[in-house]
């Protein structure tokens, strides 16, 4: 017995002996004690010889670097001696064939992957006293502290070298990174856990939040995942999370955690293993399938997957365990931060939609801190209500009560704006949208439109703007009177104004006016200067030659014309113009003063009516043709008023 630590430190036969040895007789004779247990030809075998057998054949295959066949050798040679009768062999000779096992359990502990669930190896080290774990190597030690605090994890956490580098890298190169990770966690922890636990999860899942997105629910991958958990637009669709022009559902902490928990249960059922699971939420259920049916193994460890995902499972781990035991690793977290807690009211059909920024101001809190409770927001203002389903805004807690009174009680000017809308023959929403100064893809978004080619005349909408249309101080007071005919999209583009300032201006609901009805309108100041010069060509139409240094908007307000005109004038696709160019800048006399327009080139209908703010059913009527009449340059028609049917 005393030369068997001995020869546990000796080199035995070659290594070439391992693959020839597959019964007792051919195992290389060991000297002295050894040899007589090892002739088992000459008497009955005993259990303690069997158990010697098999830890030299682990010795054997660790100095091979057959590290799994050792493992499995000294697995077996632990059995058999857990099973001994007591009468078979002194306690002394039990003593130290238990002693010589452990000492190379701990001496093939650093070179192992991974070692099953079910080796005796798993018993060891969890006897393994304090005095024993700081005596070892460092990679051994490593490794115990790993298998230990992973007793205290609720769902399988591997002891092996990779789960102890991603450890040694949050010790290291990542350590700023890790303590700003644990701090934010202190935010979502409760709400996180809290749902884990009702979805019939793992708790330890949390860490996957922390690997993903560093608790950041505002997080952006380059992959363009989002949020907390790191959703792709695809998977978070099927897992029921919305991402429209108002709000990204990817960026709830709560929303994204339930899809997150439903999500990682589906691939645990479909896997039946929590390191492929989580491998697949990383890489996706059909590359994990894929690669395991290639690899011909279930054993994560064993798969070729991508580098990202080998190292992804390995780093949750890792930070699963060192939460267990901060100080343990080095880590001193002392200060978290402030968990998320708000009030959450359903906004009131007084209040379909909140623009955040005035309701910030109304708590007396910052703008970022009203975006921080409602991370999934991705406008200032919520979504418009959609009939009885009103939206739930978060704010502050205790201050529920007090924001309804507050912002209940701003004036009307300081909210934002929704108005309503019925649609005109040939209007479409790009036309609308750039009457009202937005764009076509929130109006959509606010009435539910999938597509916006089907919408049609008398259909009512509502265009969402952001509050504060204030007059600039560059702008002058003027009053007018609407007359017969005048709509509020033709004033609006002969003052070079937006729609919905207007609308807002006159506290408007609606783009209906009357006849003899009194508008305010903040006009442009022109400033003072030297007009430039313009020519009359034959058609009577008004021309300016492009100089350099201007714009389309430049001569917009020289001229006191919109740019839309500009632009639909002079068959303009955009607002970029040269040197030299000539531009049409006003209309014929006789179109302004006698009722009477001149049709220039590329005019239709439906152009002419909305300059003069008719329909063009008016037009047609009046002038005694079709609604399909092609219009040819030169062509009078007479400009009448509005007909009221």
């Amino acid at each position: 017995m005393r030369n068997l630590l001995f020869l546990m430190l000796l080199p035995l036969a070659a290594c070439s002996s391992w693959h020839r040895a597959h019964s007792p007789s051919a195992v290389a004779a060991p000297p002295d004690s050894l040899q007589a247990d090892l002739e088992f030809a000459n008497g009955e075998e005993s259990d303690l010889r069997v158990a010697r057998w098999h830890l030299l054949r682990a010795l054997e295959a660790r100095s091979c670097s057959l590290f799994t066949q050792a493992q499995q050798e000294l697995d077996l040679a632990a059995g058999i001696l857990a099973t001994m009768e007591s009468s078979e062999a002194s306690p002394t000779e039990v003593q130290h064939m238990d002693a010589a096992i452990e000492s190379a359990y701990l001496q093939l502990l650093p070179h192992l992957e991974h070692f099953s669930p079910n080796s005796s190896l798993v018993l060891l080290l969890e006897g393994l006293s304090d005095e024993k774990i700081e005596n070892l190597p460092p990679d051994a030690t490593q490794l115990v502290r790993i298998h230990q605090l992973s007793q205290r994890c609720d769902m399988p956490i591997d002891a092996n070298a990779k789960v102890a580098a991603s450890i040694h890298f949050f010790q290291t190169r990542g350590r700023a990174t890790f303590e700003t990770w644990m701090r934010r966690s202190g935010r979502f922890r409760d709400l996180i856990l809290d749902i884990l636990r009702r979805e019939g999860v793992p708790e330890d899942l949390f860490y996957i939040a922390m690997i993903e997105s560093g608790f950041n629910p505002r997080a952006y991958s380059r992959a363009r995942a989002v949020g907390l958990w790191q959703f792709m637009a695809g998977t978070g669709k099927l897992q029921g999370l919305r991402h429209t022009h108002w709000l990204d559902e990817r960026r709830d902490p709560f929303k994204s955690t339930r899809a997150a928990a439903r999500h990682l249960k589906g691939l645990n059922a479909y896997f039946q293993d929590w390191r492929l699971a989580i491998a697949a939420y990383n890489c996706g259920q059909g590359r994990v399938s894929r690669t395991m049916t290639r690899d011909g193994t279930r054993d994560f460890w064993q798969l070729d997957l991508p580098r990202e995902t080998e190292n992804y499972v390995p780093l949750f781990m890792a930070a699963a365990v060192i939460a267990k035991d901060p100080e343990l690793f080095g880590f001193s977290l002392k200060e978290f931060d402030t968990p998320f807690t708000f009030d959450e009211i359903p906004l009131p059909a007084a209040l379909p939609y909140v623009d955040l920024k005035v309701a910030a101001s109304a708590l007396g809190v910052s703008y970022a801190a009203l975006r921080d409770l409602n991370p999934e927001l991705r406008q200032r203002i919520t979504p418009p209500r959609s009939g009885r389903k009103s939206y739930h805004l978060r704010v502050p807690p205790g201050k529920g009560d007090l924001f309804l009174k507050r912002y209940a009680s701003l004036p009307q000017s300081e909210k934002p704006a929704l108005y309503k809308y019925v649609i005109q023959p040939r209007d479409n929403l790009s036309s609308i949208a750039h009457a009202f100064g937005v764009g076509s893809r929130l109006i959509a978004e606010a009435n539910s439109i999938t597509n916006p080619n089907r919408i049609f005349p008398g259909q009512v909408i509502y265009v969402p703007t952001v509050a504060g249309a204030k007059a600039p101080s560059a702008h002058e007071k003027q009053i007018h009177t609407v007359r017969p005919g005048n709509s509020l999209s033709g004033i609006a583009q002969r003052y070079g104004v937006r729609l919905r300032d207007l609308l807002q201006w006159n506290n408007l609901a609606t783009t209906l006016i009357r006849p003899g009805q009194q508008l305010v309108v903040w006009k442009p100041k022109t400033t003072p200067t030297t007009k430039p010069k313009i020519e009359v060509d034959a058609e009577g139409l008004q021309r300016h030659t492009v100089q350099s240094g201007e714009t389309l908007w430049g001569l917009s307000r020289t001229f006191g014309i919109s740019v839309a005109q500009l632009q639909e004038w002079n068959q303009l696709q955009n607002a970029l113009i040269r040197p030299g160019q000539q531009l049409i800048v006003a209309l014929p006399l006789e179109a302004r003063d006698e009722g009477i327009y001149t049709v220039v080139k590329g005019d239709t209908l439906y152009s002419i009516a909305l300059k003069f703010g008719l329909h063009v059913r008016d037009i047609a009527r009046q002038n005694n043709i079709s609604l399909s009449t092609t219009l040819l340059a030169g062509t009078t028609l007479k400009i009448g008023t509005r007909s009221e049917n």
